[in-house]
């Protein structure tokens, strides 16, 4: 039978397999190679094997004494403070086993998701190496937790004096200066410029991939920003350096504030995410944003994302938002004042809320029932049940009408354009108004109504007799409600009996608003309930406007074309205005009810001693001591309570003589006070004022943030994390505006914080390599068999390369597509090897193409 020349092959496999089963083969020219090949593979592998177990051996072998550790603290690793955070275990023979350290173990929690975070320093390490244990002081974890440890020491005033430069860097580590002037100056003007770009990417909620067109636009403009660091993801390591940096400012500012106030509130984003946003409240006496006033801040901290939204999900939220700046609840409990939120059980709970919670580590914690959510509910309590029932629920009816159908919408936008009366609403289209909306959006819903009162009415006319509406019943039940002289004229009403709940709640949202500003609009807005019980119903401003605006004949009344008959638009105003006084009386009262509680005691009595400009006016009326009682209002030592007393006395009769507080604005006045020489004499009751001024009053600001929050972590973008989220809003909220924003000391961290590439080029495509074929060794008599060159190729394609310590036997031809060698011979190669250890030897030369 004849062989073919894969035989050969399947004879080397056989001989391979029968000496794995211990079966003799006899030697033979076609076998020679293949049993040195495997003999010399074999010798290689075993070489392999005792290096690798000599490798191992020494490094098991390794010792270190203690006394070289305790040399290598003492001097090598000085900088690093070894002598703080190094431990070891011996082994009972005077000798190290295992190199440990004590801050990574400590704060492992808080460091674990940093990207260079690993446990080999918290089990133990065995590479008993100085460079070992150089590497980790370098790392950004184990300086992260030694920041937190050093941290820990201070607020228990436990920082020995050797520790006071703890964090110097390592000789071999690179310093802000020398990452720093790697950049030339094309270099950081090009970086800069970036940064403001990524900078007005986050300023402007827009998404990340818009980075890429400004750099494309900037470039069309002849603006030379380089080849490097300029696609989307580099955006987003920008936005997160520019808001650390702001972040960094903010540790500063509350590092150095005395005291300060949380503020919380929760809700969830389009990923159906539960999320709680966390601001904080302090005081700046020395603020460099307004030299002329002291100033309250009121700041974004962290955005968490909570498993459940119950009291103790909600503080380990607080507690996790001031570690991310590296606050730990040692120092945080010791400086916190005050907790603001909205009425909610959860937060307000005496024994299981959040606000008991954090009485457990600051029992002298001060609860705010947000001043904006009381009055929200005040004004809910006293339209309820009333007539503004009737009134909100056209203004919720009216805009869906018109919001869900863009014809009807289309129509009344028609028949706005024809009519030629005077409006001084802009809006055609009805605005919401739910219960659960602030009474601003109540009154501008109302104002919008009462300015198109005839369009809307004519146009439902229209479509109330229009039979190809498919709702025309529904309307027409609509119209004989709505179309009224009683519905116009408490809708007027209305108007004018909000409008001083609106002004309050706008004055309780501004950000941020301490005591006396919260106290001033208050009692200003009562005053102006006051004024409109006095004032008749038809001088009342909207009323007035209506009646102003009546065409008035013996038999009809009309507004805006629509007709009202004269006695039933008489019947109507005198039922409307018996009411008047009720409705007003009942805002009053629910106000009075709701923000005049223990706390709004406490309240007014806070705003009485920070309002300078009345300290003359009531100096003179009960003397110095007008504001004693207030003062010891908190149990203090008898001690604390006599000099506080007189530096209270002290500094009132230096205000009222030398300062004329009663014409300048409180807060410049304190900013006097706190710059003045006579200031360390009054270091207690100026220590006090600290902490009044960060009482919280108001966390409008926090549901702001939703909105905000709603715009950037849109249905696109649901991708985003919790830390790339929070660093977007936080230059939202935080960062300066545009035109004040420098971003060289931003760049300048950047590049501290690891190495970068500015010289890097933009990285070529490889080229698809050349098709190579590996030839083997054949035998002189399997060459003049009379198969075909298609046996060879196969055998070719399916054969494994060569081994590599064959490599120096083995030579590569490149093969044309037409079959030729490279010479062009006309020929197919079949390069061949011979094996210098074999007797036989082998035949080499070239196949014949016709073969």
């Amino acid at each position: 039978m004849s062989k073919k020349i894969t035989d050969f092959f399947s004879n080397k496999s056989n001989d391979s397999e029968g000496n794995s089963r211990g079966t003799s083969t006899p030697i033979t020219s076609e076998t020679s190679a293949a049993t040195t090949s495997e003999a010399s593979a074999a010798t290689t592998s075993e070489r392999s094997s005792d290096l690798a177990n000599l490798s191992q051996r020494k490094k098991t072998d390794r010792t270190l004494k203690s006394s070289t550790l305790k040399k290598w603290i003492s001097e090598d690793l000085a900088p690093s403070n070894a002598f703080v955070w190094l431990n070891h275990e011996e082994n009972g023979h005077g000798q190290v086993k295992l190199m440990k350290c004590m801050v990574c173990t400590t704060f492992e929690e808080r460091i674990k998701h940093n990207r260079d975070f690993s446990n080999a320093w918290i089990q133990g390490s065995c590479n008993l190496r100085l460079s070992n244990a150089q590497d980790h002081a370098a790392t950004k974890c184990h300086r992260h937790a030694y920041d937190l440890y050093i941290k820990n020491l201070t607020s228990k005033g436990e920082l020995s004096s050797n520790m006071e430069n703890p964090l110097r860097p390592h000789p071999s580590q690179r310093t802000l200066e020398d990452g720093f002037s790697k950049l030339n100056e094309t270099q950081l003007e090009q970086t800069i410029k970036k940064f403001d770009i990524a900078y007005f990417v986050a300023k402007n909620e827009l998404p990340f991939t818009v980075f890429e067109d400004l750099i494309t636009l900037e470039k069309r403009h002849g603006v030379d920003l380089g080849d490097v660091y300029n696609n989307r993801k580099q955006c987003g390591e920008f936005i997160d350096v520019n808001a650390q940096f702001i972040a960094h400012q903010l540790n500063e500012d509350l590092t150095k504030a005395k005291f300060y106030s949380v503020l919380t509130d929760g809700s969830t984003d389009n990923s159906v995410t539960e999320k709680e946003v966390v601001y904080v409240l302090y005081f700046d006496p020395h603020s460099k944003s307004n030299p002329e006033e002291v100033e309250v801040k009121l700041s974004f901290l962290c955005l968490k994302d909570v498993k459940k939204a119950d009291a103790e999900g909600i503080t380990s939220a607080i507690e996790q938002s001031f570690e991310s700046l590296g606050i730990l609840p040692n120092e945080l409990y010791s400086k916190l004042v005050g907790f603001g939120a909205d009425g909610a059980s959860v937060n307000s709970g005496n024994k299981n809320g959040v606000k008991a919670l954090l009485e457990k580590n600051a029992p002298w914690l001060v609860y705010t029932w947000c001043v904006a959510h009381k009055l929200e509910l005040a004004v809910k309590d006293a339209l309820n049940g009333t007539v503004f029932d009737d009134v909100g629920d056209m203004l919720t009816k009216l805009y869906s009408l018109y919001h869900k159908s863009p014809k009807k919408m289309h129509e009344l936008k028609e028949l706005h354009d024809l009519l030629n009366y005077e409006f001084e609403e802009g809006s055609v289209k009805p605005k919401t108004c739910f219960w659960n909306t602030m009474v601003a959006f109540k009154l501008s819903a109302l104002r919008i109504v009462l300015d198109k009162y005839g369009v809307y009415m004519q146009h439902l006319e229209h479509l109330s007799s229009d039979k190809e509406v498919t709702d025309r019943q529904k309307l027409k039940g609509y119209l004989r409600k709505w179309k009224s002289s009683r519905m116009l004229l408490y809708v007027a009403l209305f108007i004018d009996v909000l409008n001083p709940a609106a002004i309050l709640s706008k004055a309780f949202q501004d950000d941020p608003i301490d005591s006396v500003g919260a106290i001033h609009n208050l009692k200003r807005s009562k005053q102006s309930l006051d004024q409109l019980m006095s004032k008749s119903f038809e001088d009342l401003p909207s009323v007035k406007h209506v009646l102003n605006k009546l065409v008035v004949t013996d038999t009809t009344c009309t507004y805006q074309g629509i007709e009202f008959p004269v006695h039933s638009f008489n019947k109507a105003a005198a039922d409307v205005k018996a009411s008047k006084n009720t409705v007003i009386e009942s805002i009053h009262s629910t106000v009075d009810a709701r923000l005049e509680g223990a706390s709004s005691i406490e309240l007014e009595s806070v705003a009485k001693i920070l309002n300078t400009e009345h300290w003359k006016l009531l100096a003179e009326v009960d003397g110095v001591e007008f504001a004693d009682n207030m003062i010891t209002a908190r149990p203090l030592s008898s001690n604390y309570n006599q000099a506080i007393l007189e530096e209270w006395h002290d500094m009132l009769s230096h205000t009222v003589n030398f300062l004329q507080s009663e014409k300048a604005n409180y807060k410049k006045t304190w900013r006097l006070l706190f710059n003045c020489s006579y200031s360390s004499k009054w270091k207690n009751i100026l220590l006090l004022v600290q902490l009044l001024f960060s009482v919280p009053i108001c966390n409008a600001k926090l549901e702001r943030l939703f909105s905000k929050l709603k715009r950037t972590k849109s249905d696109a973008r649901c991708s985003l994390g919790e830390e790339r989220l929070t660093n977007v809003l936080r230059i939202e909220e935080e960062g300066p505006p545009l035109g004040s924003f420098d971003a060289s000391p931003v760049v300048q961290m950047w590049q501290s914080q690891k190495v970068r590439r500015p010289n890097q080029k933009r990285r070529k495509k490889y080229r698809a390599r050349k098709k190579k074929v590996k030839y083997y060794h054949v035998s002189e008599k399997d060459a003049n068999s009379d198969d075909s060159v298609d046996d060879i190729n196969d055998v070719i394609d399916t054969t494994p390369a060569p081994p590599a310590s064959e490599s120096d036997n083995v030579e590569d031809m490149e093969v044309s597509n037409d079959g030729t060698d490279s010479s062009g011979s006309g020929r197919t190669a079949a390069l061949l090897f011979s094996d210098t250890d074999s007797e036989a030897s082998d035949f080499v030369g070239f196949l014949p193409e016709d073969l």
